[in-house]
């Protein structure tokens, strides 16, 4: 018998509202003021309805009273746990928050790593930090960020919002809006996240504090290695008659990383074998092979440099003027030593397979076209944002108020022209190299190479200037104008109003050596180089990582100055080992460009505009049912978006693979081309949040909203992408047509609150996404050659639903001194799909899943007695689908599971100075994926421990 999953989530709620609600009669009562509403809560952002009078006071207060957040000084952690729990209590719509213990002093080194507490939300790793967000299952395109209810430009190149770009300390407050309200100013499907910064009228009189710290990231888990600086200041100043104020904080932070990662790119599925190498044999005609073996150090620089400054000012009673500006520098510097071993299954000899067709071992031609690959690679990014913004609102009388808030945000990352990849070679002649695949619980391994450490055999293969990733810039305008007016008396406490117009722009070109010119001309590896000429000398990588590193890796190999290698590219000595046609084209380019250095590519920009306007109505209801309680948010939001795609694409006039490396292809382009389309789409969203409280400390909550996700920038760009490996040609092309993926939303849940720093909740939700953009790819004849034409449409639908538990407790009165300062959070999020792949509908043309689906959960244990503050968390996300079309193979890619273990602890000195230490991924835990089955490998990753010791100072 099929489940309903939405009635099963129903039945689950109200089951455990019936058992909670019996449990209720026999606890201590937890006192709670009338609900407010959603915007009520704690230091309302600049730009929404809400709008704060500089005395701590919200103005949609005045009629009920409410519990009034802001005035709560945070001074600790158990303080952040309390204003949290108060937030989500007072909240008409689902909400969960995390804030800093104190102004500049969060316990994680981003908004993403400390998100990651909060149920629901998981995180994507790279580089020993958290990058971006899922919510509930719904990865980073699908959940908005506000920053001080703000849309914040981001150099991403998608809409997904690179949180990593902004420290933990500058915020005070993140809060997510899991369940829509109409007068929150952005909506998507997986929710939306408010990034608060603090206000100059949160303090009074002068305010500062400072911290300085050493950070030290290894990957063996002992203190090693560099030790760099991570330091930040906050200072504001408040006048005597509250009624002016000023705040400014700066953020610096270094951090030197390793990482080891071993990577097979992607995998070619449904492979004949038996045509590419003659082994006539009729069970190696639908075969999965990898695309590469490439075996990778990274060290990499990453420095933020952050500023952030505002100003609050109420020059007469009826009105306050609140202005904003934030600076975020996130620069990373990545130098790469890879040793790597392309694949070719032209030159196979024999090879073994299991039932799934995923190859469990082969052996290639001693005389075949395998190289071990000396790569040097370089790929910097420097992404920068900046914000302002200014809020006015003005009291009309006691009861109403008009806001109008104008923003500007800017983000651009224009790194590329420094970066480079760079490929050496040498021949494997004369030996068999054996791959062989080592299981699901580490990458695969290559024997019978050819020594590595031997300079006399070298040859010129791939070379390339400028960066592996495009120059983007992001800005977005925003204006909103709102209006509230709270009710003394009836059932009616407040209605609001409001309009807004969003203008976003998104451009993408790449910056490299223009027409592949020098891989033209030395792709292939018959091009002698001499090891002097370019600085050759020997690598030795750290220590070998069991689950991460190849079995079996070299223990040293070969690397070089890359800004030798290709001057050596420029001179007689290289150009006249070409062969005569080869030659005259490098020569004719030289000539044209001037050199081979990284030039903006025309035949790759790409830009999206998009003019967002919206307007909304909403309506809080209060009264009691049964004498009990109750709230009603119930609103409407229209948007209309207009949309236009520009691009500049060249297509191949002529293909043909390279005799000398038939893993490569030599390509040569037409002229530009020009093009562009329109788009758009209106949409109505109703949203309703009811919240009963059957108890004094048992609230039960309801939920019904449409939303939506536009369809992703990379899906609108209008340019055509060309892959040209010979075992996988393809056409990309985007839809500026595509329509936002929409889904009807259903939450309920119970909250059981024990006391102001404990409490239990259980939530189920139900959602039904409709219009999911889904690439589907068609055999096209294009330069007498077979291509796979792939194009995203409005296809598929899938249900998505599941559970969510919480628990905090605080064992103050239950436990003696010294342990009643013990607490403990645990929350478990459980999400399930209709839409699932199963290997046998992988290779359909249309597959299609929804990536991000898995489940997540939080454990931490903390202590605050006296001076000391401990806490203990570890962080769990289950095994979930990363991507429907990874790499050049098209195939998906899955994530396993992860956790990590994280500590913090701070021992406070006297009131004005604390010391601090922290340990993250104490685990030593690494990342791994796999491609449909799990033996067949794709990317593993070790990042190591980060260690940060510090000092505090409060005044």
């Amino acid at each position: 018998m099929q489940r309903n999953p939405m009635a099963h989530s129903v039945r689950l709620a109200l089951a455990a509202m019936g058992i909670a609600s019996l449990a209720g009669y026999n606890v201590q009562a937890h006192a709670q003021t009338s609900a407010p509403t959603a915007s009520t809560t704690a230091a309302a952002p600049s730009g929404t309805g809400s709008t704060d009078d500089g005395n701590g006071t919200n103005k949609t207060d005045n009629k009920k009273k409410t519990t009034n957040l802001t005035a709560i000084t945070v001074t600790g952690q158990l303080a952040a746990i309390q204003r949290a729990e108060s937030i989500k209590q007072n909240a008409v719509n689902v909400v969960d928050s995390i804030s800093a213990e104190e102004n500049g002093k969060f316990p994680d080194p981003n908004v993403a790593d400390a998100l990651q507490r909060v149920p629901g939300v998981s995180v994507n790793r790279s580089g020993g930090e958290s990058s971006q967000i899922a919510i509930r299952g719904f990865g980073p395109d699908f959940v908005a960020v506000t920053v001080n209810g703000r849309q914040m430009a981001t150099a991403s190149g998608t809409r997904a919002f690179d949180f990593d770009v902004l420290p933990a300390d500058i915020i005070s407050l993140a809060q997510v809006n899991k369940t829509s309200s109409a007068d929150i100013p952005e909506v998507d499907i997986g929710g939306v996240v408010d990034v608060q910064t603090a206000r100059p009228l949160d303090f009074t009189g002068f305010h500062a504090t400072g911290s300085a710290a050493g950070v030290n990231s290894n990957l063996t888990g002992s203190w090693a290695g560099k030790t760099t600086p991570k330091v930040s200041g906050l200072a504001g100043w408040t006048n005597a008659t509250h009624t002016f104020g000023v705040l400014a904080s700066v953020q610096y932070y270094k951090r030197d990383d390793t990482q080891i990662n071993t990577q097979a790119n992607s995998w070619y599925a449904n492979q004949n074998i038996s045509k590419l190498s003659g082994l006539s044999n009729p069970n190696y005609t639908n075969v999965a092979i990898p695309e590469t073996l490439a075996n990778n150090v990274l060290t990499e620089e990453r420095t933020r440099k952050n500023f952030t400054a505002a100003i609050d000012w109420i020059p007469i009673d009826q009105l306050t003027v609140k202005f904003d500006t934030l600076y975020a520098g996130y620069d990373v510097k990545p130098f790469e030593h890879e040793f790597g071993e392309y694949g070719n299954a032209s030159d196979l000899q024999s090879l073994t397979t299991d039932g799934n067709g995923t190859v469990l071992n082969y052996v290639r031609k001693p005389a075949g076209v395998m190289s071990n690959d000396y790569v040097v690679a370089y790929n910097p990014s420097n992404e920068k944002m900046m914000q302002n913004g200014l809020n006015l609102a003005f009291n009309i009388d006691p009861s109403s108020t008009i806001s109008l808030d104008i923003s500007n945000s800017k983000a651009w990352n224009k790194q590329s022209p420094y970066g480079y990849f760079a490929v050496i070679g040498t021949r494997n002649i004369g030996v068999n190299p054996t791959w062989t695949n080592n299981g699901s619980s580490q990458p695969p391994s290559y024997t019978n190479i050819l020594p590595t450490t031997d300079f006399t055999d070298l040859y010129a293969h791939c070379c390339n200037m400028g960066g592996q990733s495009n120059n983007v810039t992001e800005g977005i305008t925003q204006y909103q104008l709102n209006f509230s007016k709270s009710f003394e008396s009836g059932v009616l406490s407040n209605l609001e109003f409001g309009v807004q117009e969003n203008r976003d722009y998104n451009k993408s070109v790449s910056v490299t050596t223009p027409d592949g010119i020098l891989c033209n001309a030395y792709c292939g590896y018959a091009v002698h180089v001499p090891a002097d000429v370019v600085g050759a000398y020997l690598y030795t990588p750290p220590a070998p990582i069991s689950g991460v590193s190849q079995p079996g890796v070299p223990k040293q190999w070969i690397q070089y100055n890359v800004p030798a290698y290709y001057n050596w590219l420029t001179t007689p000595a290289a150009y006249n080992q070409l062969t005569a046609d080869k030659r005259a084209a490098l020569l004719a380019a030289l000539a044209q460009y001037g050199s081979f250095g990284a030039k903006v590519n025309p035949g790759s920009f790409n830009e999206v505009r998009e003019t967002e306007k919206a307007a909304f109505a909403k309506a809080v209801f209060e009264g009691t049912m049964w004498e009990k309680p109750w709230a009603l948010d119930v609103g409407v939001r229209y948007l209309d978006v207009s949309s236009e795609s520009q691009a500049i694409f060249q297509e191949p006039i002529s293909y043909y693979v390279d005799p000398n490396d038939t893993s490569a292809s030599q390509v040569a382009y037409g002229p530009l081309q020009p093009q562009s389309a329109t788009g758009g789409y209106h949409k109505w969203l109703p949203a309703l949040n009811f919240k009963l409280n059957l108890l004094d400390n048992l609230i039960y909550r309801f939920s019904a909203s449409k939303s939506l996700t536009p369809p992703q920038l990379s899906n609108l760009y209008y340019n055509n992408a060309f892959g040209t490996r010979p075992e996988s040609l393809t056409i990309t092309r985007g839809n500026p047509n595509l329509q936002p993926y929409t889904s009807t939303n259903f939450d309920t849940g119970l909250e059981w609150y024990i006391d102001d720093a404990s409490y239990l909740a259980i939530e189920t939700f139900y959602k039904h996404v409709s219009n999911f953009s889904t690439i589907v790819s068609t055999p096209v004849q294009f330069l007498g050659h077979t291509w796979s034409l792939s194009e995203p449409i409005n296809l598929n639908s899938a249900r998505i639903y599941g559970e969510e538990l919480t628990f905090n407790y605080q064992f103050k009165n239950v436990l003696p001194a010294p342990f009643d300062g013990l607490g403990m959070a645990f929350n478990y999020t459980h999400v399930q799909s209709s839409a699932n792949l199963s290997p046998g509908t992988i290779a359909a043309s249309g597959k299609f899943a929804v990536p991000g689906i898995g489940d997540s959960a939080n454990l931490s244990g903390y202590y605050e007695k006296g001076p000391w503050q401990v806490r203990l968390a570890y962080n769990w996300r289950g095994s979930y689908l990363e991507s429907l079309s990874y790499g050049s193979g098209a195939q998906p890619a899955t994530r396993t599971s992860y956790g990590q273990l994280d500590l913090s602890a701070s021992y406070q000195v006297n009131k004005h100075v604390s010391v601090f230490v922290s340990g993250t991924n104490l685990t030593q835990s690494h990342l791994y994926d796999y491609s449909v089955y799990p033996n067949r490998f794709l990317y593993a990753e070790a990042d190591g421990t980060v260690y940060t010791v510090g000092v505090r100072g409060t005044f």
